[in-house]
């Protein structure tokens, strides 16, 4: 029989919402790259990979291919 030290649990999204954490965070980039932050881009993130989020973000305001990939 094996002894159970411990148990990890993933609460993001599940039990905790964390996505309100999330948003704010993208909002901040927005702002920083002077995209305007819209009510669209809000609903189009949940569930996106970060580097789809940024994409989508950038591609609001036409920007898709203004980032070096360093800087992506």
């Amino acid at each position: 029989m094996t002894t159970i030290h411990g148990f990890l649990f993933d609460l993001h999204g599940v039990i905790a919402d964390s996505w309100q954490y999330h948003l704010k965070s993208w909002q901040t980039v927005a702002q920083e790259l002077a995209v305007p932050w819209t009510a669209a881009l809000a609903t189009r993130l949940p569930g996106m990979s970060r580097a789809d989020s940024l994409t989508t973000i950038l591609a609001s305001v036409g920007r898709e291919n203004d980032l070096t990939p360093a800087q992506f």
